[in-house]
């Protein structure tokens, strides 16, 4: 360097060329929508990561379907390097058990199927998983069936019906009796009255 007074002088600097870290956000990957809070992890450790509603050590909260890219950066300057992660969040399956029903207790085995003809049930009564209900094991009353199902994406979800089991009625058909053999009508009175005869 040259002043203003023509006097001259040097300095030297050492520069040392290094090659910088690279920041790795980890592979893309999916999740579903009622995962809660989810904690991404870059490499190395330290990292910051940026989106606007994720916070800059990692965590997200997980509330819609949606697909998003998060940076994480690594370093500063010269050095500072970045990365992308890709997180899918898909929503739940539409799960539809079915409306609510009533059997008599001697309805014989009846079959439920849902909206999904790979879900699985369970409940007072259910017999197997493919969703045959038996009246007579699950008793008179009011039952809830459960009608389960995972995607293809892992994504889980779960509907329910009722199903109400009612007693057969008492029926009396009167006491044994012996009758003439003659074409005289009688009158049978069965308990209670609007039963038919056969």
């Amino acid at each position: 360097y040259m002043d203003t007074n023509s006097c001259v002088n040097t300095d030297t600097l050492e520069i040392t060329v290094v090659d910088p870290t690279n920041a790795d956000a980890g592979p893309d990957f999916q999740v579903c929508v009622d995962t809660g809070s989810i904690q991404l992890t870059g490499i190395p450790a330290n990292g910051v990561w940026a989106w606007n509603t994720i916070s800059t050590s990692g965590l997200y909260l997980v509330t819609v379907p949606d697909t998003l890219d998060f940076e994480y950066s690594f370093g500063s300057g010269n050095c500072l390097t970045k990365d992308t992660v890709r997180l899918i969040i898909n929503d739940l399956p539409i799960v539809d058990a079915g409306n609510d029903t009533s059997f008599c207790v001697d309805a014989g085995m009846q079959t439920f199927t849902g909206n999904y003809p790979t879900s699985t049930w369970t409940g007072i009564g259910i017999t197997n998983s493919t969703g045959d209900f038996d009246p007579s094991l699950a008793g008179i009353g009011t039952h809830t069936l459960y009608n389960h199902y995972t995607d293809s994406n892992t994504c889980y979800n779960i509907d329910s019906l009722l199903v109400r089991v009612d007693p057969l009625p008492v029926v009396f058909a009167g006491n044994d009796t012996t009758l003439c053999n003659q074409p005289i009508p009688i009158t049978l009175n069965g308990i209670p009255s609007g039963g038919t005869w056969s």
